[in-house]
């Protein structure tokens, strides 16, 4: 009940925000008519987005409906230039393509069981310890979160863990602690790369736009130092807060067989190609989007995968980016990224300053949405910013929405996490939240020294 009562009043803040836009919000702002339908747009996405009245996807679609049918033509009414085209194209953008490549690749994978095998090898190598077991693991989750989906990495590695601290009595802690290091390792991992999460490659996909992008090993370079001191304080922060008594465990004995074939060594050659292609864009000229295509195009020509895994790559995903990113657009484009900016206070603060403003502010909303959403409704508004050196902006609020763990609703990882019913929110929030606190602030300090010290923003 309370469920429908919340849909319908999101709903209902909806159609007050479209009224509000169709009316000029009564001409309180004094903005120019494309903004005012801009901003009624940006306010119910972000109603939507918010509260998940409707699935997510459903939200960026409306958001590309409203924006062909109603700003389009209310800007070349005001004699502006723009075409519908400009609207659609954020839905095959580079970064999507990017995303698509990484999800293909991600199914290649899976369905050889390369990433299964790997993370039991991983397991295997940990000895009976529990503790070097847990950071087995996280070595392992963060390792495949920086290449393929933190969602589907999180669900195989905890498919792995949870026969394994069947062994343990009920009320042994060390059980919360092996469950709650997978979603915190599936989470610092995807600071490693570009594709490692959504927020980082809207970053990347906005640096693109004025010309500013690393490359995709300049990227590296910047996060996998984060990747590896975040990593080490989670397992440091999980042992302190929940130490069992049992310290030794024997691993699941269950092997997996990978077949040798031609579709093998394909597979790791496209990857091996691929993942090299990434890392030398610089090189070769060719954009990350353009690389991902290989993956694409040799694993379905070759049949290794077929409509079956097309079909299961996450669709909702890239509509889910497409629609921030043509929000960003419909926000540039109507001058109300610039509006915006002009009402915040920070005429005069340092590039700094700025990045831990909207750090903050990201990392606060991102522990209670979707870290994507975040991303798409933020980094349109800094892009407006009339600074010099909007690099460490965008790529310290990438990191701030990454880093936002602290409940369920916080990443997906989390909340498979927490389906497994072998912890509670409040297990959850008090690592979570030294571990969001512990990170961004690292981010921001230490961070922010090696991104300028090793020259890669």
């Amino acid at each position: 009940m309370r469920q429908h009562i919340g849909r319908i009043v999101s709903i209902a803040l909806v159609m007050l925000f479209l009224l509000g836009a169709g009316y000029d919000f009564l001409a309180y702002w004094h903005m120019t008519r494309p903004g005012y339908v801009a901003l009624g747009i940006l306010l119910a996405a972000a109603t939507l987005w918010i509260t998940e009245a409707v699935p997510l996807f459903v939200t960026s679609m409306f958001v590309l409906f409203l924006s062909i049918v109603w700003l389009a033509p209310t800007m070349r009414a005001d004699d502006m230039h723009v075409t519908n085209e400009v609207f659609m194209a954020q839905f095959f953008s580079d970064i999507i393509l990017l995303f698509l490549g990484g999800f293909v690749l991600s199914a290649a994978l899976h369905k050889l069981r390369l990433d299964e095998w790997l993370a039991l090898w991983m397991i295997r190598r940990t000895g009976n310890s529990i503790p070097n077991l847990m950071l087995g693991v996280m070595v392992i989750t963060a390792f495949l979160s920086m290449w393929l989906s933190n969602t589907a990495t999180a669900a195989m590695m905890l498919a792995l863990v949870i026969p394994i601290i069947g062994k343990l009595p009920r009320g042994d802690r060390y059980r919360q602690a092996l469950v709650l290091s997978v979603p915190f390792a599936a989470n610092v991992g995807g600071l490693g790369t570009p594709i490692g999460s959504p927020p980082n490659a809207i970053a990347m996909q906005y640096m693109a736009q004025i010309n500013i992008a690393p490359g995709f090993g300049t990227w590296m370079l910047m996060g996998i130092p984060g990747v590896v001191v975040m990593l080490a304080l989670a397992w440091g922060v999980l042992l302190f807060l929940y130490r069992g008594e049992h310290a030794d465990l024997q691993a699941d004995d269950h092997t997996v067989h990978v077949h040798r074939s031609a579709s093998l060594y394909v597979v790791l050659a496209t990857a091996a190609v691929t993942v090299v292609g990434w890392m030398t864009s610089s090189l070769h000229g060719q954009s990350a989007g353009t690389v991902a295509l290989i993956p694409v195009l040799v694993l379905f020509a070759s049949r290794i995968l077929t409509v079956r895994e097309l079909h299961a790559i996450s669709w909702d995903v890239l509509l889910l980016m497409g629609g921030g990113l043509c929000l960003g657009r419909a926000m540039s484009a109507s001058g109300l990224a610039d509006w915006l900016i002009d009402l915040l206070p920070v005429a005069g603060v340092s590039v700094f300053g700025l990045m831990v403003i909207f750090g903050v502010v990201a990392c606060a909303m991102s522990s209670v949405m979707s870290n994507t959403a975040t991303a798409n409704l933020i980094m349109p508004i800094i892009l407006g910013l009339s600074v010099e050196g909007l690099s460490p902006i965008l790529v310290g609020t990438a990191f701030a929405c990454s880093l936002a763990m602290p409940l369920p609703v916080s990443t997906p990882p989390n909340a498979m996490a927490f389906s497994s019913e072998e912890i509670t929110v409040g297990d959850m929030i008090k690592p979570g939240l030294v571990l969001t606190v512990v990170g961004v602030a690292l981010a921001f300090t230490a961070g922010y020294w090696w991104w300028n010290a090793s020259g890669v923003l």
